[in-house]
């Protein structure tokens, strides 16, 4: 609600109002010294007793009341005082009264309320769907005394709508319904015929509301619809098909897709309506030809290259003949492509066999499958044989030709000669057991068999080659030993012949359990260098055992407990025992052990004599196995010390009798004997270290002593 000032009886509005409140309470008019009339308010006005007057003096002061409708501002003064030329006081002394709270009415709204004061405005609408019955303005005024409202507030009742229209052939769901307002809406169906069939099509939208243009009067926002017979006739595309169910007839609003042949691209949409005319919207579409046909089938060959199943125009196809096949001598291949109007280019005939010229050989006739033919073709094969009494030159029996690819024969046609012969086999020591033919011309095949006592060298059939000559080589008749002697108890031997020949080696071989004695194998050998003859006697098979060798103080290397025939056995001595005659020994034939078994006798050492510096305290010849004697060395340090030696195995004495290797070899005995006492290695190395220690210190003593005697 707006405040609207009034002044006298007039009543500017708004900011016009206020304007002139604020220019008024600073007009100053007047003569210099003297104030004009007092400024005049919309809300206020002078006192009578200032009324009469027309000029002011300075200074004087002029009051006012406030006018019906506004009331005392207690915070500001009612005077204005004339200063010189100008009055000056305070411009909102009276402010307007106060209206009550109009309320709201049900379904609308106030608008445009600032405050309700004496002047202001209430403004009212209504929710949309609803009109306003009442004014829509309400002013506060002065009313008997005081401010109130000028009027009742407005009510706002629901926008009617007239009733839905009816349609002919049809109706609709409201019609039970009273009255229509603002939003209800009413859907209408077409009436069906007596059989129950739907037989009017609904043309327009099936449901309507009701709305309003001004807010004030209902419409309903669009017409009707109608229910009138609409069909359309039934949708054909010339190589095309229908991808929606099939109907028997076609009503308003009935919707078809559309799909084109193979071959065939659909121009325009696939799917249209039938429309309330009568018409398909969009129009039907059309299938244009897209590709050619299937490329037909060539007898004999085959289509070459192909992409899918699809040929646009200017598609080529190959044709290719299959192997010995072409269209004409020496083209294989053509081509075909698809025109604009999609149709192929002439067809290529069938592919023809490719063919052989007749081959040409003079005393020769063909032989094939198919009998003798004026025409071969490729994969034909004939065999060439010679007329009687003519071979074929560099080849045996027949030749074999085959017709190619490229119409050729694979290989040239052959040459018929006069038939060579063979001179007849004369074999020393043999003879011939078999002819083919009754001559030795080419292909004759002779069997040779060698005399008794002979063995043929090589194969034993020969066959006569169209060069004149046996192949391969005559054998020859060659000496042969006779079956080699059979043993008893010896394994089977597989003979593969009666004779055998110059250095053949026979071996032999026992059953388990027996040893072979003798050599054993025998050879096809010749004495004179004439006759053949084996080179021994056959070996024999027998159980021969050797009884266990012993050797009185001796032993076995490797203790054995059976001595079958061949067995070699090893021998050695016990300690202070030496080994007589042979160490090894072998069980032979007859039982025996070859060499003789050896002897292990006792080791005896001889007596040394005394030499140079070395003194023998001797009293024998001989000494006896771990027997001692003593001696000494004349030029040692120590006068008169016995030195002990031992006789030893193998008859020597340690340490050696030698003055000169004495000291050392004593030396070494002694540490031989400190490691067989079992001194642990740890207290060996200490006192090996201390006898280090010791020899340096008289090393060191020696020195002394002789600088002492120099000086």
């Amino acid at each position: 609600m707006r405040m609207v000032p009034a002044l006298g009886s007039a009543r500017p509005r708004g900011c016009a109002a206020a304007l002139v409140l604020l220019l008024t309470a600073a007009l100053v008019v007047g003569t210099q010294g003297d104030c004009g009339a007092p400024p005049r308010f919309s809300f206020a006005e002078l006192k009578e007793d200032y009324l009469q007057n027309k000029t002011f003096s300075t200074s004087q002061v002029v009051e006012y009341r406030c006018r019906p409708g506004y009331m005392r501002n207690v915070k500001a003064r009612t005077t204005y005082i004339c200063d010189k030329d100008s009055w000056k006081g305070m411009a909102d002394f009276c402010l307007p009264k106060h209206c009550s709270y109009p309320g709201e009415p049900t379904n609308g709204r106030l608008v445009e309320v600032e405050q309700f004061t004496f002047g202001s405005i209430a403004n009212y609408s209504c929710d949309t769907g609803y009109r306003l019955v009442g004014n829509s303005q309400i002013r506060c005024v002065i009313k008997d005394g005081h401010v109130g409202w000028d009027g009742d507030v407005p009510i706002c009742d629901p926008i009617p709508c007239l009733p839905p229209p009816k349609i002919a052939n049809g109706d609709h769901n409201g019609g039970d319904v009273a009255l229509f307002t603002y939003g209800a809406s009413v859907t209408y169906r077409c009436h069906a015929d007596s059989r129950g069939r739907k037989h009017f099509s609904m043309v327009g939208d099936a449901s309507i509301f009701c709305t309003t243009n001004d807010n004030v009067n209902g419409v309903w926002n669009k017409p009707a619809p109608e229910c009138k017979v609409v069909s359309c006739r039934e949708p054909q595309v010339e190589h095309g098909r229908l991808q929606s169910r099939y109907r028997a007839e076609y009503n308003y609003g009935d919707t078809v897709v559309f799909d084109c042949d193979f071959r065939y691209v659909l121009l325009g949409s696939d799917t249209t309506m039938c429309q309330e005319d009568g018409s398909w919207d969009p129009p039907l579409p059309q299938c244009q030809r897209s590709s050619c046909d299937d490329p037909p089938d060539v007898q004999n060959a085959i289509k070459a290259r192909l992409a899918g199943n699809l040929f646009p125009v200017e598609t080529v196809i190959t044709y290719e003949c299959q192997t010995g096949y072409e269209f004409s001598p020496g083209v294989v291949m053509q081509n075909i492509s698809c025109l604009p109007d999609y149709t192929w280019t002439e067809i290529p005939p069938p592919c023809e066999r490719i063919s052989c010229p007749n081959p040409a050989t003079k005393r020769g006739m063909h032989i094939s499958s198919w009998g003798k033919k004026d025409t071969y073709v490729v994969g034909d094969i004939i065999r060439i044989f010679c007329d009687s009494g003519y071979v074929l030159k560099d080849s045996d029996g027949y030749v074999v030709l085959q017709c190619t690819n490229d119409g050729t024969w694979n290989r040239a046609a052959p040459e018929c000669i006069p038939e060579p012969r063979c001179p007849k086999p004369v074999i020393d020591h043999g003879r011939e057991v078999y002819k083919s033919k009754n001559d030795y011309t080419v292909g004759t095949q002779v069997k040779i068999e060698c005399d008794e006592g002979y063995m043929i060298s090589i194969q034993e059939s020969v066959t006569c080659r169209a060069d004149g000559n046996w192949f391969p080589t005559l054998p020859y008749c060659q000496q042969a030993c006779g079956p080699p002697p059979q043993i008893t108890h010896g394994l089977d031997i597989n003979l593969t012949s009666s004779f055998f020949p110059y250095g053949y080696r026979m071996k032999y071989d026992c059953a388990a359990g027996l040893s072979l004695i003798g050599d054993e194998s025998i050879y096809c050998t010749s004495e004179d260098g004439v006759n053949l003859e084996w080179s021994g006697p056959a070996p024999e098979c027998r159980a021969v055992r050797c009884p266990k060798p012993v050797v009185e103080n001796g032993e076995m290397v490797t203790p054995q407990h059976t001595f079958p025939y061949g067995t070699s056995v090893r021998f050695s001595c016990h300690e202070g025992f030496a080994l007589h005659g042979n160490a090894e020994s072998r069980c032979v034939a007859d039982g025996s052990w070859q060499p003789a078994l050896p002897e292990c006798q006792p080791v005896k050492c001889r007596a040394p004599k005394s030499k140079e510096n070395l003194q023998i305290f001797s009293d024998r010849e001989e000494y006896e196995f771990n027997e001692t004697l003593y001696f000494s060395c004349k030029q040692s340090s120590n006068l008169g010390e016995m030195s002990l030696s031992t006789c030893s195995t193998g008859g020597s004495w340690m340490p050696p009798l030698n003055c000169k290797t004495f000291h050392t070899c004593k030396k070494i005995c002694q540490i031989r004997e400190t490691f067989e006492c079992g001194v642990p290695l740890a207290e060996l190395r200490t006192l090996l270290e201390v006898q280090k220690l010791y020899l340096e210190i008289q090393k060191l003593e020696k020195d002394l002593g002789g600088r002492g005697g120099r000086s």
